[in-house]
C-alpha cells in the first residue's frame, strides 16, 4: 500500500504541472510524459489510436477535477473504441486516474460514507484497488476499495438517472422493504453522480441460473419479495421493473436503477412484466397446464404480499411524506413539475383501493 500511495503521489505532482498549462500549449510529449508515469510501456501507440480528437479525449480522461473514466457520450458511434483504449491501460494506470479525482470532486468523503453504510462502520481510508468500465447504462465505473481491515468491496459510480435514483433510494426502508444503499454526491465542479455497492444475488428475469428447480426451490419468496416491490414501485411510479429484480444472498429481493419515477398516469409507459407472469412462462414454456397451474399459485401468493405491503404503506404514508417533504427540492429538479403536484398523485395514489 505504501508503494502504491508514493506512486500515486508521483503522479498526482506530475498531473498538477501537466494542467497548469494552458490546454493549447499541451503537446503530444508532455502527454507521453504523463502515460509513461503511469506505466503505459508504449505511450507514443497509445496516442496513436486512430479516435477523433483522442488527445483531447485523454484530457478529458486525467482531469482531476471530472470524475468521468469514459470521456465520451455512450450514445457516441466511437464509445467502444474509447473505452477500449482506456481498457488497454495497465490496471494500475486506471486505479491511479480515478484516485486522482477524489480530493478535487470530494467522492472520497461519499465513498467513505457509502462504506459506512454497507458495512455498518466507520472508515477513516480505503485504498483502490481495481477500476473497470462497463457497458451498462445506468452505472459506467466499477471500482474496488480496500479498507485499512484488509475487506474488499465493490462499487458504482454512476453518472446516468442520479437524481431519480437518490430520491427513491430512501423510500423502501421507511415501509420495511430491502434496499441497497445509495450515495448522492454533487462535485464542486456541478457534475452529479450516484455510488452504491455493487449488488450480490440473482436477477431474477435476466440470469440463466433461473431454472425450474431454482424456482420451485426459492419462488414463494421471490414473488413474495417483489410484491412487495411492486406494491412501493406502483405508489412511487416507478416505470423500469424488467430485469431490476435482484434475489440477494440473504432471501431478500431488491430493486435496482430505480432512475424513472412519478409516472402516475393510466397513459405512462412502464416496462413490466408481473413475476406471477414471467417465471411461469420461463420454466414451462411448453406445458400450458403446468404454466397455468403454477401462474395461478404465484398470483395468489404475489396478491396477498402485494395487500399486505400496500397496507404498511398506507400505515407509514406520514413518514414517506415526509420524507418527500425533505426531498422537494429534488422531485421539483428532477420531474420539472410544481411538487404539490406530484405528492397530490402520489398520495392518491397511496390511498387507491388498488
Amino acid at each position: 500500500m505504501a508503494s502504491s500511495h508514493s506512486a500515486l503521489q508521483k503522479y498526482e505532482r506530475a498531473l498538477n504541472r501537466y494542467f497548469q498549462m494552458p490546454a493549447a500549449e499541451r503537446k503530444t510529449g508532455d502527454r507521453e510524459k504523463i502515460l509513461k508515469i503511469l506505466g503505459v510501456e508504449n505511450p507514443q501507440e497509445f496516442l496513436g489510436m486512430h479516435i477523433p480528437l483522442w488527445e483531447a479525449k485523454l484530457d478529458e480522461l486525467l482531469d482531476p477535477t471530472s470524475t468521468d473514466m469514459l470521456p465520451i457520450s455512450i450514445a457516441h458511434s466511437y464509445v467502444n473504441w474509447v473505452r477500449g483504449a482506456i481498457r488497454m491501460m495497465p490496471a494500475g494506470a486506471r486505479v491511479m486516474i480515478f484516485s486522482s479525482k477524489f480530493k478535487t470532486t470530494g467522492l472520497k468523503k461519499s465513498i467513505l460514507t457509502l462504506l459506512h453504510e454497507v458495512t455498518g462502520k466507520p472508515h477513516r481510508d480505503f485504498e483502490v484497488t481495481e477500476v473497470l468500465l462497463i457497458e451498462k447504462v445506468h452505472k459506467d465505473t466499477l471500482f474496488t476499495v480496500r479498507t485499512p481491515d484488509g475487506k474488499e468491496y465493490d462499487l458504482y459510480l454512476s453518472r446516468f438517472g442520479c437524481m431519480g435514483e437518490y430520491i427513491y433510494s430512501g423510500l423502501p426502508t421507511l415501509v420495511g422493504i430491502p434496499a441497497l444503499p445509495a450515495v448522492y454526491h454533487v462535485t464542486p465542479q456541478g457534475e452529479e453522480v450516484l455510488l452504491k455497492p455493487k449488488e450480490e444475488g440473482t436477477n431474477i428475469y435476466q440470469d440463466d441460473s433461473v431454472t425450474l428447480a431454482r424456482v420451485n426451490r426459492d419462488g414463494g419468496w421471490w414473488v413474495a419479495g417483489a410484491a412487495r416491490q411492486d406494491a412501493l414501485g406502483d405508489c412511487i411510479g416507478t416505470a423500469l421493473r424488467y430485469g431490476h429484480y435482484i434475489a440477494t444472498p440473504k432471501k431478500e429481493v431488491v430493486m435496482i436503477d430505480n432512475i424513472e419515477l412519478f409516472h402516475l398516469e393510466e397513459t405512462d409507459v412502464r416496462i413490466f412484466e408481473p413475476i406471477y407472469e414471467f417465471l411461469p412462462k420461463k420454466v414451462y414454456p411448453d406445458d400450458r397446464t403446468k404454466r397455468e397451474r403454477l401462474q395461478d399459485k404465484m398470483r395468489q401468493e404475489y396478491e396477498a404480499a402485494y395487500a399486505d405491503q400496500r397496507t404498511v404503506i398506507r400505515k407509514e404514508w406520514p413518514e414517506i411524506e415526509r420524507y418527500l417533504i425533505e426531498m422537494r427540492r429534488n422531485i421539483h429538479a428532477y420531474a420539472g413539475e410544481v411538487f404539490e403536484m406530484v405528492m397530490t398523485r402520489v398520495k392518491a395514489q397511496v390511498f387507491s383501493g388498488k
